[in-house]
């Protein structure tokens, strides 16, 4: 009796251990400590955008992200990121800031994204007056190691231009 008890044990431990054995455990993904990383970013980031330095905006891009930007042509790539951010902060009076008003991050922790809103600030060539547009945007980030997260595609857009008051009555 003592030794079929056993060999009984021993089968269900086999059995056990060979139903889990295919099964793999999925890590645990810390969403929160994510958001985190993205939103200093973002400090940093928009701390960046006042240097007017285009070489520490271009470091918030994975060397293969793609920027689209009104009106101008998809800069694809660090090299022709770069060079848009260059021109961009090379214009007169050119400030921008932004703030995200939703973070989101995958289950699985290899991809987050934001959306939030912007405002820009460049000299009209023709005019020299002050320009400023306001706008929101979509970033698109993955893990590039070491709990950092950088941008791999950056959409933004400008919001519509307010209406034009009525037209004045006839007299």
């Amino acid at each position: 009796m003592t030794a079929r008890a056993i060999l009984l044990c021993c089968l269900g431990a086999t059995l056990l251990t060979a139903c889990s054995a295919g099964a793999p455990l999925q890590p645990t993904v810390e969403t929160a400590k994510i958001v985190d990383a993205i939103k200093a970013d973002e400090v940093h980031w928009n701390t960046d955008w006042r240097s007017g330095d285009a070489a520490r905006l271009a470091a918030h891009y994975a060397p293969d992200a793609i920027l689209m930007s009104p009106g101008a042509p998809p800069a694809s790539g660090a090299a022709a990121i770069k060079a848009a951010l260059d021109q961009a902060v090379s214009q007169p009076g050119f400030t921008l800031s932004f703030s995200s008003d939703q973070v989101n991050v995958a289950a699985s922790g290899d991809l987050a994204t934001t959306h939030g809103t912007y405002k820009q600030t460049s000299t009209d060539p023709k005019s020299g007056a002050a320009v400023t547009e306001t706008g929101s945007y979509v970033t698109v980030y993955k893990p590039v190691g070491g709990g950092a997260w950088k941008a791999v595609l950056d959409i933004n857009t400008p919001a519509p231009a307010a209406p034009a008051p009525p037209a004045a009555p006839p007299r």
